[in-house]
């Protein structure tokens, strides 16, 4: 008899039959009301409808019925849920809730298209972010410090004499080492080039004098000699070439200055009571 008292499963079955007791016995609430659950036939088209989105296909008869049934059963469950107060005090639920909230408001804000001419003060309000990026066009040779690791500095002055020698008709294709790359890069945006030779390459490669070779500095390979023949700062774009990224921009900021509005309404309605709490201890004794 102890053995079965101490059962798990005994202790779930008793507190499932008090919480179904204390449920029976809540005001308005009876265990022989029926409530109406209807679904109309907006409702069947919706469900037809997220059918045939997913599976690219009408549902059968069947499958329709199967929806139905679902539909149901999900309803049912959450009206009587939702009567024993199960989403109250629920972290996941009210965080939901205040999302749709934020989504309807959102929804409101989206229905505006916004003219060119509050584009264009968006664009001014900061010309930085709306222009064309810069791009460079350079030679290089390579010097792979794998390969050379006792004699690295002599022969970077090979290679610095080398090229002063062969002057701007040096070939890099018959200096250094090989690079998976290549040697030559042409009209390569700017903001690539930490992608290709590692972080703090392209603020360096800015830094050397048109049409001479100039170096070495490092990448995340090694050192390389570079020619730079071509550094375009970029122009600042037209109003169609910025309209997509604008538009985005323009809803972020819409997004936010509607949920803004509508809490500052709907807090308007409510008394905010902040009840203090005593200091915290410090565990110290007067």
């Amino acid at each position: 008899m102890r053995r079965l008292l101490r059962e798990p499963l005994l202790h779930f079955v008793v507190l499932g039959a008090i919480l179904f007791a204390a449920y029976a016995g809540m005001p308005g609430h009876s265990s022989t009301s029926v409530q109406d659950i209807v679904v109309s036939r907006n409702r069947v088209a919706h469900l037809a409808g997220m059918f045939s989105r997913s599976w690219r296909r009408e549902p059968s008869a069947d499958e329709l019925s199967e929806l139905v049934d679902d539909y149901v059963h999900e309803e049912v469950l959450y009206r009587e849920a939702k009567a024993m107060g199960l989403d109250n005090d629920d972290p996941v639920i009210r965080r939901r809730l205040r999302q749709k909230l934020e989504f309807l408001a959102e929804d409101v804000a989206a229905q505006r298209v916004p003219g060119d001419e509050e584009l264009t003060q968006l664009m001014r309000s900061d010309p930085g972010r709306f222009r064309a990026g810069s791009r460079c066009s350079f030679s290089h040779v390579f010097l792979d410090p794998g390969r050379h690791p006792d004699n690295l500095p002599e022969q970077q002055d090979a290679l610095r004499k080398a090229l002063a020698e062969g002057g701007e008709g040096a070939d890099p294709s018959k200096l250094g080492d090989r690079f998976l790359l290549g040697q030559s890069f042409a009209d390569v945006p700017v903001d690539e080039l930490g992608r290709l030779f590692g972080e703090g390459f392209a603020g360096e490669l800015s830094q050397l004098p048109l049409g001479s070779w100039a170096g070495p500095i490092r990448s995340a390979y090694g050192f390389h000699f570079i020619k730079l023949t071509d550094w375009d700062q970029g122009r600042p774009l037209s109003l169609n070439e910025a309209r997509e990224t604008l538009l985005r921009e323009w809803t972020e900021r819409e997004r936010v200055k509607a949920n803004a509005a509508v809490f500052d309404r709907l807090r308007s309605r409510y008394r905010i009571v902040i009840e203090q709490t005593s200091a915290p201890s410090d565990g110290l004794t007067p």
